[in-house]
């Protein structure tokens, strides 16, 4: 439930920081000053990481991934409303199915597979009205954004073993930062904004929703099932969504009013009995 509420709301807040600058300066810096205060605790965390070649490189990789699924999210987050760019990010539970069954040999059945096509389902129906539009670009940034987390997400079970949540969660930033900074500076450069309302942003995404957060949510996925883990987020979306239209006066239609409610089904529907 905290993970839900704190990465909820923090759609609107991001989409408030992104008023004040550039999508991947806003992004550098949320990695850097994460990974910048996650260092101390790194220390008091023993055998929390196995050093040989291999881990290493797949630590790497799984940051690497989740850094780009971070990247197109921003990117589209941008120029699309919060509501929807998070109601998008979340099919990544649709995705996370797939690849367990896949990587993880995690059950496949016909109710599931229904699910998956709902969702997607749903998807289409969100942007009917944008067919042919100059918006169908951020959707298909959001989706691939989705797709990486998801890899990410099965990437980190097959390795969690041998790398304490923290670790991931401090790797995920501090590989993050130094694949978005040739980026922030191709974008804009890097300049801090000095206005109450940007730093109380950078704050929020800094501190609550990646220091606190990521732990939580790796640890999560290191104890729980891959995709209970993810389709639990389900609460995150519909926040996200409300926090956009009363936060930010997002228009909200009826094709993604129906959208949404069919997404979410799709996604209670790949999530209904994981458990045997």
């Amino acid at each position: 439930m905290v993970v839900a509420i704190i990465w909820g709301f923090n759609w609107a807040n991001m989409k408030i920081g992104l008023s004040y600058t550039s999508s991947m300066n806003y992004l550098f810096q949320r990695f850097f000053f994460s990974a910048f205060m996650m260092v101390p605790f790194l220390f008091f965390i023993k055998n929390g990481f196995h050093r040989d070649s291999r881990n290493i490189i797949n630590v790497i990789l799984q940051s690497a991934i989740y850094s780009f699924s971070m990247v197109f999210m921003m990117l589209a987050l941008q120029v699309e409303g919060s509501g929807i760019s998070a109601i998008v990010t979340y099919t990544q539970p649709l995705f996370v199915f797939v690849l367990s069954a896949m990587f993880l040999k995690n059950e496949i059945t016909k109710v599931k597979i229904v699910g998956v096509l709902l969702g997607f389902v749903g998807i289409g129906i969100i942007y009917l009205e944008e067919l042919g539009s100059g918006t169908l670009e951020s959707f298909l940034f959001l989706l691939i954004g989705a797709f990486l987390w998801a890899v990410s997400i099965v990437y980190y079970k097959l390795i969690s073993s041998s790398v304490h949540p923290y670790w991931i969660s401090f790797s995920g930033v501090a590989v993050g930062s130094f694949i978005v900074l040739p980026l922030a500076l191709a974008t804009g450069g890097i300049s801090f904004i000095y206005e109450p309302t940007y730093l109380l942003s950078i704050v929020y995404a800094t501190v609550l929703s990646t220091v606190l957060v990521f732990f939580l949510w790796f640890y999560l996925i290191k104890n729980e099932d891959a995709t209970t883990v993810s389709s639990s987020s389900l609460l995150i979306p519909v926040i996200a969504f409300i926090a956009g239209a009363f936060l930010l006066n997002e228009t909200v239609n009826l094709y993604q009013i129906i959208g949404v409610a069919v997404v979410l089904f799709g996604i209670y529907l790949v999530n209904k009995n994981v458990r045997t």
